[in-house]
């Protein structure tokens, strides 16, 4: 196996750590266009499970392997910069709508952490690029170009399922089965620069952010799991699993991150190869 194909399994392997509990056949499915989001969810089942990553993000993290040096650090700058704007948005929606506490205090650390981000990048591609985040996208490659789009796209139509949730304990559900795959996606895009950015503070930056996702991908599936048990009560995020302050997410939630790390090395290959598997019956 070259070091190309271990990339994109990496791609996969690490994303999947995330959805580790999820079924193959949900973490592998396609978006679905007419979510019950908006109609708060018509099966119970389905309306306490996570959106499903689109295949997309799959994409991008294989074309990103592809790349090096500037192209690399221009591309992912271009992508990471929206996807971190949608996220925000997202998180606005949570705290003028949700109303459990723990939830509101990890949108308010999205907030605060993906706009120190979005300055990072910015200012980054100034100084080494001369470049503005819409002159970057010139730069990109036509195929990263096509699958930025079509992530555009699918962040617009989870925003837009979100603002038809009402105010309340729905909306808290809805935000949370949102943001653990559009978190994902985040992680996939960065593991690239992680490795291989050709400047250090990318690759630090990169890899703060695979950990801090990971870890509100962890509580927020912890929470979601505790919403509905065998007599139909609500359960609240079991104790220490919420953020208190800066750093308590990580701290409280390394225990879940590792057992996900595991999961997925041992999952991985599985879920790698069906969704190749599925990719080569379309191209056929």
């Amino acid at each position: 196996m070259n070091i190309s194909t271990l990339r994109r399994v990496s791609v996969t392997a690490v994303a999947l750590g995330a959805f580790a509990c999820t079924p193959a056949a949900v973490a592998f499915s396609a978006p679905n266009l007419t979510s019950s989001a908006a109609m708060g969810g018509s099966e119970a089942g389905d309306h306490h499970q996570p959106m499903p990553t689109g295949p997309v993000a799959y994409e991008l993290g294989e074309t990103l392997a592809k790349l090096s040096g500037k192209k690399l650090e221009i591309t992912f700058l271009a992508e990471i910069i929206p996807h971190h704007h949608a996220a925000i948005e997202m998180a606005k929606l949570e705290l003028e709508r949700g109303v459990d506490l723990d939830i509101r205090t990890h949108a308010e650390n999205i907030i605060a952490n993906q706009r120190h981000q979005i300055e990072q990048f910015t200012g980054w591609l100034h100084e080494w690029y001369g470049l503005t985040p819409e002159q970057a996208m010139k730069h990109v490659p036509d195929e990263a170009r096509r699958e930025m789009e079509k992530m555009e796209q699918e962040t617009q139509r989870m925003t837009s399922e979100l603002r038809h949730v009402g105010k309340g304990k729905k909306f808290d559900v809805e935000f949370v089965r949102h943001m653990i795959p559009h978190h994902s996606s985040g992680v996939i895009e960065f593991l690239e620069p992680q490795a291989r950015a050709v400047h250090p503070q990318l690759r630090v930056a990169a890899a703060s952010g695979i950990v801090t996702q990971e870890s509100e991908i962890a509580d927020f599936r912890t929470w979601l799991s505790g919403q509905v048990n065998d007599d139909g009560q609500h359960n609240g995020m079991p104790k220490g699993a919420a953020d208190t302050g800066d750093g308590a997410s990580q701290a409280s939630a390394t225990p879940l991150v590792a057992g996900g790390a595991l999961l997925a090395a041992t999952g991985a290959g599985a879920g790698a190869f069906a969704l190749r598997r599925r990719r080569g019956a379309h191209e056929v």
